[in-house]
């Protein structure tokens, strides 16, 4: 009797096996994609761990005719990275503790697009804090910078207002 087994040739196989493996990497980056994109755009959007703004000095005139609109004048430096900041916001603190009270008041037009190593003097209306005594006029100034639409933490540095 003549055995009539059939079965898959070899060729057959690798050939299922390479279609499975094929269709089981389209499955799996079908829901992997949007993950990467979404988060490829947070990080190209703004990131600020490459960003090192910091006051250099800060100026409020301190004599009772100028307030409480006083114009502060602040010089803000970017850092030594390769990123541009859009614009800055500065966080004005009434009193010199670390945690005390703060303001935050965005900076002028003329602290927009500050390019690596640059430094550029923010002067702005003090309107918007609350003095009315140089006693409780800003004390120290720090600075958040904003790149597109993301606002960077405010930096540790702070400055001493003069």
């Amino acid at each position: 009797m003549i055995n009539q087994k059939r079965g898959l040739s070899d060729v057959v196989t690798v050939s299922l096996i390479i279609l499975l493996a094929i269709a089981a990497v389209v499955i799996v980056w079908t829901f992997v994609r949007p993950t990467l994109e979404s988060t490829g755009k947070e990080i190209a959007g703004g990131n600020c761990l490459a960003v090192e703004v910091k006051v250099v000095s800060c100026t409020i005139p301190r004599d009772a005719a100028r307030l409480p609109n006083g114009p502060a004048t602040v010089v803000v430096e970017n850092g030594p990275g390769q990123t541009t900041v859009d614009k800055v916001k500065l966080v004005y603190y009434q009193t010199a503790a670390a945690n005390s009270n703060s303001e935050i008041v965005d900076g002028s037009v003329s602290c927009d697009d500050i390019g690596p190593l640059a430094r550029k003097t923010c002067t702005t209306a003090l309107a918007g804090i609350p003095y009315n005594t140089v006693a409780n006029a800003p004390a120290k100034v720090g600075v958040a910078a904003v790149l597109g639409e993301r606002t960077c933490p405010v930096s540790t540095e702070t400055v001493t207002c003069s």
